[in-house]
């Protein structure tokens, strides 16, 4: 029963309660492989890829198929060179494998490897366009229009606390800042309060992970508008 249960969270998206779920059963049974998968897939979606790759190690070990759930949940960690290698790993056991070309993209792209990088994405692409359609296309000089928007739907709270902070936009997190921070954030990560000067906090937008997710224009102000949020959340809290 808490394996359907976890099973049924996952499907609806709701990936904090699969992993409870997955969890509570892994205490009752540790080599419970399906529930060892289902914290694969589901703990890097909710910032905790280390634990995902951790649980897609132990259902290998097991025998398990894990695919390329090593691969992502290592990238989600900000592990970019072992999730290079492990996607590359998959795709040769199964070449189809859409989502291990899409992580050996994202991988590559990280460490500047662009043309190599958009030929991973293509391929991921021509494999299960529904999970991977190519990107939405925002013109450079759109951007700041959408930002506004995002930042004038935000509560008033929300819009003070970003009185003062720079919003940078840029196309990609850059490793060093991700890895200066701990636990590092994933490299999918949409904005990113950086305090690298304490006088002059600044908020990152991260263009290519706000458009690889969303499927319209009206979704992209959606989730820029909820990184704006997290970001001013948190600046509130640190002014408590």
């Amino acid at each position: 029963m808490l394996l359907d249960a976890a099973r049924t969270a996952l499907q609806r998206g709701d990936h904090v309660s699969a992993v409870l779920l997955a969890e509570e059963l892994l205490d009752e049974a540790p080599d419970e492989t399906e529930a060892l998968l289902v914290v694969a897939e589901a703990a890097p979606s909710y910032g905790h890829g280390e634990v995902g790759a951790l649980a897609a190690a132990q259902a290998a070990s097991r025998g398990a198929d894990i695919g390329s759930l090593e691969a992502f949940a290592l990238f989600a960690a900000c592990e970019v060179d072992r999730a290079l290698v492990s996607a590359d790993a998959a795709i040769t056991r199964r070449p189809e494998d859409a989502r291990a070309h899409l992580v050996r993209g994202l991988a590559l792209e990280c460490v500047g490897r662009v043309s190599e990088a958009e030929a991973a994405f293509v391929r991921a692409s021509d494999l299960d366009p529904d999970s991977y359609p190519p990107l939405l296309e925002v013109p450079d000089d759109d951007w700041e229009s959408h930002l506004l928007a995002a930042r004038a739907q935000l509560d008033a709270p929300l819009r003070d606390a970003l009185r003062g902070v720079s919003l940078e936009l840029l196309d990609l997190p850059r490793l060093e800042v991700l890895r200066g921070l701990q636990p590092p954030p994933s490299p999918l990560v949409v904005a990113l309060l950086v305090e690298e000067d304490a006088k002059k906090p600044r908020i990152e937008i991260y263009r290519r992970n706000l458009l690889r997710g969303s499927a319209s224009l009206d979704e992209l102000e959606l989730r820029l508008r909820a990184g704006l949020m997290a970001e001013a959340e948190l600046l509130l809290k640190e002014g408590d």
